[in-house]
């Protein structure tokens, strides 16, 4: 990956990177690869990770809200597969790493 000037990318990077993880920009923001497969995004100072049926609702019940790109609401019939990570995940690595792992398999 070319250097970003987005500290939050940068700060993904350095602790995800040793596990292949790369940041590709796409859409003013920046898409989060495990391998080829991508598992989160990177968009206006936040962090969302894909999600499932299992891992869903831990975000949810920390009430963070799903990715919206062009900020219409999310209908009854749209499923949010990408939840903006809680704060304290993105501080502490260990949790960071755990929680990138589950995205990237989901």
């Amino acid at each position: 990956m070319a250097a970003t000037p987005d500290p939050q990318v940068q700060r993904l990077i350095e602790v995800l990177g040793p596990l292949g993880v790369r940041a590709r920009a796409m859409f003013g923001g920046y898409g989060l690869y495990f391998g080829d497969k991508f598992f989160g995004i990177v968009n206006d100072g936040r962090v969302f990770f894909r999600t499932d049926e299992d891992s869903r609702p831990e975000y949810i019940a920390r009430g963070m809200p799903p990715f919206q790109p062009n900020n219409r609401p999310i209908g009854p019939k749209t499923v949010a597969r990408n939840f903006q990570v809680p704060d304290e995940v993105l501080t502490d690595s260990e949790l960071l790493v755990e929680w990138a792992l589950r995205a990237a398999t989901s």
